[in-house]
């Protein structure tokens, strides 16, 4: 019975699902190519659609956290959410990182090397560098897949981000990791932090033009770090 009612729900919201796709295809702006899939401001939605009721434009001052959320709204919020939700765990995980490996013949050390050498012509000023793979070796006293995580910051727009949303510091600095998987071969991984994904968006308490361009350079800067560590150009 279960299974049919997930079904039901699915198939009741398939539509939406779609429309929302189509929506995203066709609203293009600067920057965003026809066909590329990405919005440039407020996408409508068409008429017809189920209309969602949305919360007013807020003012708050800058830096302020907002009120807490109580652990009984988060679980049912986000249990609401999974029950017509397709996608496992692993699957929900890789939606939202951004990875590349290394070309073949380019060296974990030439990976980071790399990488700090394009952070630096980018501006990007590089704030932290682990090993816990020494640890874990330490601790168990065998082996352990390399494993090392690099951390490098926009300061200012980081400054600018926290004052429009003092939560987001627990996604900070921009961290990039890069790891031997269990075939030897090297990754490149970080968190994808794309605010386009929000330009679907029909809530008005929306992100600045200006911020949002530079979140993307921050994004786009990050990407290219990876890019250069991933085929080794020191």
């Amino acid at each position: 019975m279960k299974t049919h009612v997930i079904a039901a729900i699915s198939a009741l919201l398939a539509p939406l699902w779609l429309g929302a796709a189509g929506v995203a295809a066709q609203v293009t702006g600067p920057g965003n190519p026809p066909g590329s899939g990405a919005v440039e401001g407020v996408a409508k939605q068409p008429p017809g659609w189920l209309r969602i009721p949305m919360p007013p434009k807020k003012e708050w001052r800058p830096n302020t956290f907002m009120p807490q959320i109580t652990p009984e709204a988060k679980m049912k919020a986000a249990q609401s959410a999974m029950f017509v939700n397709p996608l496992g765990l692993r699957d929900m995980i890789n939606m939202i990182v951004l990875k590349k490996k290394a070309d073949r013949g380019v060296t974990f050390d030439d990976v980071v090397e790399s990488m700090d050498v394009r952070a630096n012509q980018l501006n990007m000023m590089k704030v932290g560098h682990n090993t816990p793979y020494r640890v874990i070796s330490g601790i168990t006293g065998k082996p352990s897949p390399r494993l090392e995580i690099l951390s490098y910051c926009d300061v200012l727009t980081m400054r600018e981000i926290v004052d429009f949303v003092p939560e987001f510091v627990v996604f900070l600095p921009c961290r990039i990791s890069v790891l031997e998987d269990a075939d030897g071969q090297i990754w490149i991984a970080t968190l994808d932090w794309d605010v386009r994904w929000l330009d679907t968006n029909q809530n008005p308490n929306r992100i600045s033009r200006g911020l949002r361009e530079k979140a993307m350079r921050v994004r786009n800067s990050i990407e290219s770090i990876m890019e250069a560590g991933a085929r080794g150009d020191l």
